[in-house]
């Protein structure tokens, strides 16, 4: 079986009708259905194997997701800060001989050298239950300290922790900014191990952050531990979730969620209904017709994108047995005039290579936080955008400074300090020149994800999602587009100051790092741009 987890960026909020019913009954009443831990069988075991392959869903580069900063009223003509990003992930499983169905992996499950007597222990011989002695029951700590090597947590029952938080609070936001910021920058080291020197980078941490936290509803055991590290999540943060949902639909960010399945996949109900509740998740049935099935898909996306992704899926393969699909889209303005009159011609200094002519945009007096930031040697500037985001610019102090100069001093606990003073400093009026530019990148999660926890999708436990017996991540890719132009903003509407009056110049001439900022948050897209002439 394959599953694959796709994600698209720039979603509007138009979904269509779904096919499959959803059942109705709540999280409590589900956990009320189940037998009791002391009434368990032993039905046959549970021998996960885990394999990668590296075909990826093909997108298209024309239909792919892109962000706009532009000037004007209009959301089409009027220019916008628009923003699209694709990823998926693929999910497949190995078939192996032998086990039988109807295990629904709700027990931890002990490793292979682990012993025997661990309830639905996936090597435990057929036939072991007494019938002449009382059902099995889980042994107590002291028991399971005396007899086995196996704790008292792997021993029990596993209790779904999300469902636990009825609404996130603002120290839960707080949390989960702290960790999307610190996951941001290690997301950005290891991605930049993977290009080319010299190379633009645009990736949206959010958007992989939401993809990977709607694969955490289905993990068990230490690959759930290791994806709470991987995502910087603190320990026993189980509103999570709901601050994620929270951040899903806001002025300038929207996302939805759906989810195409073969009907016969047995789907756990606690991931069927969690990921509903914590992302709206849409459930629709795959038709094993592959074109029915990619025209379905699409036209998802579609809706789902205002049409600004008409496709992204060319076909399916054939084992493909769920599809789950993220979009986002995100809409923000510039606060003061960029116009297209002001645009020139300038050079665009490269270290080592020669200057290259660009389109500069320019504004007399947009309002602006910057300083020189001693840490990374390196100017530091903020553009206030409108629905509470930013762009951050982080440049070298000299033209002659490589842009790798900056990234090798950037770390996490940086950057959040160079945030935090951004915050803090006052918007000045100032002689912006920012160049046009359009990026457009891809990434593969797996060499990425790799770098920040080596293995993780290799073995990855994925028993909450389905009581299929085998499944296995196969591939992850992320693919992210950023434009920013001059039309399609949204004027000040107090400031009154003359350029003679102006003294603080911001001029971008070279390469440097970009950040699109949710105000006293995380970054919601990141990167480099060494080529503004690069698509």
């Amino acid at each position: 079986m394959k599953i694959w987890l796709i994600l698209l960026g720039l979603a509007a909020t138009l979904i269509p009708s779904f096919s499959q019913e959803v059942p109705t009954k709540s999280i409590r009443e589900a956990e009320n259905d189940r037998p009791e831990p002391t009434q368990t069988t032993n039905n046959g075991g549970w021998n996960w194997r885990w394999n990668i392959f590296g075909q990826g869903i093909p997108v298209e580069n024309e239909d792919d997701a892109t962000v706009k900063l532009e000037e004007g009223g209009e959301r089409e003509n009027e220019g916008s800060h628009e923003q699209k990003e694709a990823t998926h992930l693929e999910v497949a499983s190995n078939k192996r001989d032998g086990g039988a169905e109807g295990n629904e992996c709700k027990q931890s499950r002990v490793s292979e050298v682990g012993v025997k007597e661990c309830l639905d222990d996936p090597e435990m011989p057929a036939g072991t239950t007494n019938t002449t002695e009382p059902a099995t029951r889980i042994p107590t700590t002291a028991e399971a300290t005396a007899s086995t090597p196996c704790t008292s947590k792997q021993c029990q029952p596993r209790i779904n922790p999300w469902a636990t938080c009825a609404r996130a609070t603002t120290e839960d936001e707080k949390k989960l900014f702290e960790a999307l910021t610190e996951f941001s920058v290690e997301f950005y080291k290891a991605a930049i191990l993977h290009e080319k020197p010299g190379s633009n980078l645009i990736f949206s941490p959010f958007s992989v952050a939401v993809m990977l936290s709607n694969l955490l509803l289905g993990t068990c055991n230490q690959t759930k531990d290791r994806l709470e590290r991987l995502l910087f999540y603190p320990e026993g943060f189980t509103c999570v979730h709901r601050a994620l949902e929270s951040l899903q639909k806001s002025e300038a960010l929207t996302s939805a969620n759906a989810m195409f399945f073969q009907p016969a996949l047995p789907l756990e109900n606690d991931f069927r209904n969690l990921t509903r509740m914590f992302y709206k998740t849409k459930l629709a049935h795959l038709t094993n017709n592959s074109n029915q099935d990619v025209a379905d898909i699409n036209s998802w996306v579609s809706q789902s994108t205002n049409k600004k992704i008409k496709k992204i899926v060319n076909e399916l393969d054939s084992d493909a047995k769920m599809i789950l699909l993220n979009a986002v889209y995100f809409y923000s303005k510039w606060k003061e005039m960029f116009l297209a009159k002001d645009t020139k011609k300038a050079k665009f200094y490269r270290p080592g290579l020669a200057p290259i002519n660009v389109q500069m945009m320019m504004s007399k007096k947009y309002p602006m936080a910057s300083f020189i930031d001693h840490s990374l040697q390196a100017k530091v500037g903020r553009l206030q955008l409108s629905n509470n985001m930013s762009l951050v610019i982080i440049m070298p102090r000299s033209i002659t400074q490589n842009l790798t100069e900056v990234e090798e001093r950037l770390s996490a606990v940086v950057f959040k300090s160079v945030m935090a003073k951004l915050e803090s400093t006052h918007f000045k009026p100032t002689v912006v020149y920012l160049p046009r530019f359009k990026a457009d990148t891809s990434q593969n999660l797996m060499n990425i994800i790799g770098e920040m926890d080596f293995g993780f999708f290799y073995d990855a436990d994925l028993c909450e999602i389905s009581t299929d017996k085998e499944l296995a991540v196969s591939s992850a890719h992320h693919r992210a587009v950023l434009e920013i132009s001059e039309e399609g903003v949204e004027a000040a509407a107090a400031t009154v100051v003359s350029l003679a009056r102006t003294a603080n110049i911001f001029e971008v001439s070279q390469p440097f790092l970009v950040a699109v900022m949710r105000d006293n948050g995380f970054p919601v897209f990141m990167g480099r741009i060494n080529n503004p002439q690069a698509a």
